[in-house]
């Protein structure tokens, strides 16, 4: 279903990088690669586009069935904290948050009744009090699961930081009751050098406030000499606003936030339909 568009919607042959989010976007809400999306990736690299998972996770929870598509070299990680180069294993991009700064946000968490972590060192950190008890705060299953695969419990998380001494890419919270979660976000967003978002109905993500995925997809064309117009990015939710709004062609799913369908110049199909395949097939000549 196509909507108006913002700005020139462009041909299929000059698409050469294309910006994917993962959750609620390329993966389906069983949180799989369809054959048929995988094989529409797998063309796009071999003519030569660059198709790199733009996600909210740290580096440790992307899925090996990703990263080792032939040809998949590059992903945003932790909203735009950091851009890596998977065949150098290194970072070329990071915007991060300071350790300082950080342990005096986590003290302004403690007013809340959530479960928090940070994401540091390409991995996620989380406190034993909230690693034994996600139940409690009516986080799904299959989100309880990528928590324990990809977070490692820790005691404290303010003296880790005071001993590791790490930027911090994320802080990440998850809510009980959607009144204490609206009431962080607006307090939270008051805060200046913050950037505060989400990606789930119930959870909140805290970045350094000049950091989002639309930043770090323009930094990395600047290093691949790859300008705005010929980007392409997929997405369905708030994290995925800046992106969306800067890609040549920006694409919301159709399970994606009201929002972000306002500022897309195309929608597609859910991610249970392979809306990801559907558009980059209508925007890239892959015959």
């Amino acid at each position: 279903m196509k909507r108006k568009k913002k700005k020139r919607v462009m041909k299929k042959h000059e698409i050469r990088l294309i910006a994917l989010d993962l959750d609620g976007t390329t993966l389906t809400s069983d949180k799989i690669l369809t054959p048929h999306t995988k094989g529409v990736l797998e063309k796009c690299l071999e003519r030569g586009i660059i198709v790199l998972p733009a996600t909210g996770r740290a580096r440790s929870a992307i899925p090996d069935y990703l990263t080792e598509i032939k040809g998949m070299r590059y992903v945003i990680l932790s909203n735009g904290a950091c851009v890596m180069d998977l065949v150098e294993d290194s970072v070329v991009y990071e915007n991060c948050i300071s350790w300082e700064r950080t342990l005096k946000i986590l003290d302004r968490l403690e007013k809340y009744d959530t479960f928090y972590d940070i994401y540091s060192n390409g991995a996620g950190w989380c406190e034993r009090r909230f690693y034994d008890h996600l139940d409690k705060f009516n986080i799904e299953p299959h989100i309880q699961e990528l928590i324990r695969m990809a977070r490692n419990p820790i005691n404290n998380l303010k003296e880790w930081l005071m001993e590791n001494k790490t930027p911090v890419e994320k802080i990440n919270m998850f809510f009980a009751r959607e009144e204490d979660r609206q009431k962080a976000f607006r307090e939270l967003g008051e805060i200046e050098d913050l950037a505060v978002t989400c990606s789930l109905t119930n959870n909140l993500e805290i970045n350094y406030c000049t950091c989002n995925k639309g930043d770090a997809m323009m930094h990395l064309g600047e290093i691949l000499e790859i300008p705005f117009e010929n980007m392409m990015a997929c997405g369905d939710g708030n994290n995925d606003i800046e992106m969306i709004k800067r890609a040549g062609v920006g694409v919301a799913m159709r399970n994606g936030e009201k929002i972000l369908k306002r500022n897309a110049d195309y929608i597609t199909g859910t991610n249970d339909e392979e809306g990801v395949a559907r558009a980059i097939e209508h925007f890239c000549d892959l015959k």
